[in-house]
């Protein structure tokens, strides 16, 4: 095989020519390796589904926000367990009886589904008063119970003993009195007061007390009584009435006489001042006056205690005994009682902590609360995302239920959210990727047709690419199964970097082909030559889009190592592919692959081809011949219009909410804007302060005092600083007063019990360390909100650094959060770009032997990119108003580093292939970019239409990242290829390849082109 054209010492043989000589005796061998593998890959691909997960929101390891998780995980395990989603109802008189019987019914029925696979609970306002209530009757019945051991005497004894004592004598003397009367209805009712009292005396007998009594009720000389100024027996009608009212007046001065002892009086007064002649031995009326003192030592209101008795009361002895009901009875007779009753009815007020979780200022909006038992990535087994299936089951029980609960239609519902944004997340860019995918495919296919003019060729490029595309997914799966489960995301970048990258490699070796072709070589060897020379630089240019996707894998931020594993295994496939697969078809197909444009037509278009290059009457000759005249010129005109556009650059404000990626109108984004409008705009994303003390707060019932004042300084200064709108805290206006811990151990029970269970809901499970929500009044997940984080982890330092019992703290939550992932970000970039800046220079070192040219290469891309990251801010958030997610910049430098370079590769090592066939420098700048320019130009559409086609999805991360890398690769196209670049190499000449030996080859006058016979059809 002759090797026309190809210099002595051509670096370029090597191992491509041997790889093109070997695909031109074989060209079967690369299809059938590559189409069997493709077969046994296709089975797998259904399990796709089972190695993504959300990553957006990965915490860096190390990092703050990932410690404080990490604890909360550790130290609050109910809490942290899996995803949750929020429920907002609104609408007038949110908690009227509409909304209560909607919230009750939306509780119930979501706990009652069975296709909520991951249920792992519901909390509402009501749902959460209902536990206050169960605890408070738990407590009562505790209360109730130690009332009633007979162990120091039961409390209902002793009412008992004290209502004969007080009641019994008066009530026999009544009777007696009543009965006289009535057998002697003719007689003065006065008359027979003395006879009622010496018949009650003697059946007293000869009992101290009772006698004491009756003496004192009756009355004598010395004092009144019923038989003295009394006046009851005036009116025999109401004597029952006059009769207590005379038993109150003349036995309360006797209390300490009848019933000694200063613990027992409040008992006696007790007995005294509720019971009466009437009913003084009835059950209800005993059980009354022992709820009334139960209330008084606990707090508890006597009324609930006397009804918890009432309900759950057993037979026995006056007040009967209550049973010990089940902690489920007690929870359905609680709930019965809220969800058949109203605030007015109920037996307890609702304590304004619970009010103020789920129910705004306005009364307009009212939270539900569901939480699921996996995070809203997990999938199953079977690949299915079964929280999301949970999400819209959700959405659909709620909607059914306000239609059955309220026909007049006057509240409205949203479900935001974590779990109901990451799933708004995944369909979005499910949406994305069906439309994405085709609709790129179906345009690099008309420009591939339109470049070439031949209908075959897209076929022969697709081909190749429909293996790559499929071994690309091959790759995520590896990825996914033995390392790290991938965001979706990935997979819809994973098919624009193959489509992208693979079609620029294919055609530029088609191009190569058609080009050697038109320069007179035999088909075999025009493919030989087309590997030998453009297979080189598709193979420098993956290996350097593979460092730059390697960058990203190494960066510790957990979407973008996903996105660099994933794309770095996809342009390896897609680049061994293009390099076997293409030129196998080319040998197989021939010049065919051009139809109709052969043999004559051919011919006709080879020689108008030879003409224009001969005469460089192209627009890159004339470009290249225009910058060759006035170098300095066009250096300096780029540089200068370089300046506002790189000031700007340098300006570009940053988004930190990753959910303002997602498009308005959902249920879930259009919920998050309510939310706020409700509740706050940090409502949705507070921050979180976990503060350890040294010390347990409660040891037994004794607080540590210096640790609640601690709490107390520290909530103030923290719910004092600008821009926090509240903070949740055991102590302070959101919990309790300071003198309530402070007296813990002395307090009544009930507010004891309450004191309990809220410390329950801050402290961890070590007893040390309290949780505090910090809401911010802008966005959780805003710059203003991350600034906040600034200065509330100042004031906290300085606090723990006077008060050596707080041992530490750490922040977490939303603003922290994001905090760290933009700060891990941004860390890992400038690390990236530094490698991946090292990597390039050194692969362009080794192919291209200057060190200049590696150096000038990737100055020139750093232009492209800043260039384009101005147009990307001035067209999507100036005009359009799209925020920029932090990890735009970060993706669009890593990206065009390694991708941009390829034009630098595909010119430069032209211009080494020109200087190497004996052209002056001059001459092999302006050749080779009269040479490349088109292709170059041709790949950089396609490989720009491949991310501008992700501008045309709804999720606003992948729409900037596609427009800003389009836009970064015509620029380097269109401007940087076809005049910075070679205005270098015209400025500098032969000195670009200084350092190792002077220039490539001699000046010499280029050989003549050759005279190329038609290839046959």
């Amino acid at each position: 095989m002759s090797s026309q054209g190809r210099p002595h010492g051509s670096r370029g043989a090597g191992i491509f020519s041997a790889l093109g000589r070997w695909i031109v005796r074989h060209p079967w061998y690369p299809i059938v390796f590559w189409v069997a593998l493709l077969i046994l890959t296709l089975p797998f691909l259904g399990r796709l589904s089972t190695v993504t997960t959300n990553s957006a929101g990965s915490l860096p390891p190390g990092s703050q926000s990932a410690l404080a998780q990490a604890e909360l995980d550790r130290l609050f395990p109910n809490e942290s367990a899996g995803s949750s989603s929020v429920i907002l109802l609104t609408g007038p008189n949110i908690t009227g009886p509409v909304g209560q019987g909607s919230a009750i019914a939306v509780a119930t029925a979501l706990s009652h589904d069975a296709q909520i696979t991951n249920f792992g609970g519901v909390r509402t306002l009501y749902t959460s008063y209902q536990s206050y209530l169960q605890g408070n009757a738990e407590l009562a019945l505790r209360l109730i119970g130690g009332a009633l051991a007979p162990a120091n005497g039961s409390l209902t004894a002793r009412l008992n003993q004290t209502a004969e004592l007080l009641w019994a004598p008066p009530s026999a003397f009544v009777a007696e009195w009543e009965a006289l009367v009535a057998a002697h209805p003719n007689t003065s009712a006065a008359s027979w007061n003395g006879p009622a009292y010496q018949a009650t005396r003697s059946a007293l007998g000869p009992s101290a007390g009772p006698l004491a009594v009756l003496s004192a009720f009756y009355g004598n000389s010395s004092s009144s009584g019923f038989n003295r100024t009394g006046g009851c027996a005036t009116v025999p009608a109401a004597v029952l009435g006059c009769a207590d009212q005379t038993a109150r007046a003349t036995l309360g001065p006797l209390l300490p006489t009848l019933v000694p002892g200063a613990a027992s009086q409040p008992l006696a007064q007790a007995v005294l001042g509720a019971l009466a002649v009437e009913n003084y031995s009835a059950p209800s009326a005993q059980r009354a006056v022992a709820s009334d003192i139960l209330g008084a030592q606990s707090l508890l209101p006597p009324s609930f205690i006397d009804l918890l008795w009432g309900q759950f009361a057993s037979p026995g002895a006056p007040p009967p005994t209550p049973s010990n009901p089940s902690p489920s009875t007690l929870a359905n007779w609680t709930s019965s009682l809220v969800s058949n009753g109203t605030p007015s009815t109920w037996p307890m007020p609702m304590p304004s902590t619970i009010r103020s979780q789920f129910v705004d200022p306005t009364n307009t909006g009212m939270l539900v609360l569901v939480s699921f038992t996996e995070p809203s990535g997990f999938t199953d087994s079977a690949g299915h995302n079964p929280v999301f299936l949970d999400v819209l089951r959700v959405n659909v029980d709620v909607g059914r239920v306000l239609a059955s609960t309220d026909p007049g239609h006057t509240l409205s519902y949203w479900q935001t959210g974590g779990a109901a944004l990451d799933q708004d997340e995944s369909a979005i860019i499910s949406a994305d990727l069906a439309i994405v995918l085709p609709l790129t495919i179906v345009v690099l296919i008309l420009i591939t047709m339109l470049y070439f003019r031949a209908p075959l060729t897209p076929m022969l490029t697709f081909g190749g690419l429909a293996i790559a595309l499929v071994l690309g997914l091959g790759g995520v799966l590896l990825v996914g199964t033995f390392i790290t489960k991938v965001d979706p995301t990935a997979l819809t970048l994973e098919n624009t970097f193959v489509l992208g990258v693979g079609t620029d490699y294919s055609i530029f070796l088609v191009a190569r082909y058609r080009e050697e072709l038109v320069a007179g070589r035999a088909p075999n060897e025009a493919v030989v030559e087309s590997v030998t020379w453009a297979g080189q630089s598709v193979a420098t240019s993956g290996a350097t889009a593979i460092l730059a996707t390697l960058a990203l894998a190494f960066s510790g931020v957990a979407l973008l190592s996903q996105w660099g594993m994933v794309l770095s295994l996809a342009v390896l496939m897609t680049v061994l592919i293009s390099l076997t697969v293409v030129p196998a078809i080319l040998v197989l197909l021939g010049p065919r692959v051009f139809w109709p444009y052969t043999g004559a037509r051919f011919e006709r278009q080879t020689a108008e081809a030879r003409s224009r290059i001969r005469d460089e009457r192209t627009y890159f000759f004339r470009a290249a011949r225009a910058t060759q005249r006035r170098p300095k010129s066009v250096l300096a005109l780029i540089l200068v219009a370089s300046i506002p556009l790189l000031w700007i650059a340098l300006q570009v404000p940053l988004s930190f909410d990753f959910y303002q990626q997602l498009p308005s109108g959902t249920v879930a984004t259009d919920g998050l804007t309510q939310l706020s409008d409700h509740f706050g705009a940090g409502a949705a994303f507070p921050l979180e302060l976990l503060v350890t003390f040294g010390a347990p707060l409660l040891v037994g019932n004794v607080t540590n005092a210096q640790e609640f004042s601690d709490l107390g300084t520290l909530t103030t200064t923290l719910a004092t600083t600008a821009g926090v709108a509240s903070v949740g805290s055991p102590v302070g206006s959101t919990g309790a007063p300071l003198g309530a811990w402070l007296n813990y151990s002395t307090i009544p029970a009930a507010p004891r019990l309450q004191l309990t269970g809220l410390l329950a809901s801050f402290v961890g499970t070590d007893g040390r360390t309290v949780f505090l929500g910090i809401v911010p009044s802008s966005p959780g997940l805003s710059l203003p909100a991350v600034h906040l984080l600034g200065q509330l982890e100042s004031e906290v330092g300085a606090f723990a650094s006077t008060h050596p019992e707080l041992s530490g703290y750490l922040f977490g939550g939303g603003a922290p959060t994001t905090h760290d992932l933009q700060q891990s970000t941004a860390l890992a970039t400038e690390r990236m770009i530094l490698a991946v800046s090292i990597g390039l220079i050194l692969v362009l070192l080794a192919v291209l032997r200057s060190w200049i040219i590696p150096l000038m290469a990737v100055a020139t891309i750093g232009l492209s990119i800043g260039w384009a990251w101005a147009i990307t801010y001035l067209v999507l958030n100036v005009t359009f108003g799209y925020p920029l997610f932090f990890y735009v910049p970060t993706v669009l430098f890593i990206l065009i580093l390694g991708l941009g370079i390829d034009y630098n590769i595909f010119l430069l090592t032209r211009v080494r292939e020109e200087r190497l066939k004996g052209r002056s420098a001059a001459d092999s700048a302006v050749h080779a970019v009269g040479r490349t320019g088109g292709i170059i130009s041709a790949a950089a559409v396609i490989l720009a239409s491949a991310f501008a086609i992700l501008a045309t999805g709804d999720f606003v991360l992948l729409r900037a990242i596609g427009f800003a890398v389009a836009t970064a690769v015509i620029l380097d196209a269109v401007v940087v290829r076809t005049y910075l670049v070679p205005a270098f190499l015209h400025t500098l000449g032969d000195r670009v390849w200084g350092g190792f030996g002077g220039a490539p080859g001699s000046p010499a006058t280029a050989s003549a082109e050759g005279t190329a016979p038609p290839p046959t059809s």
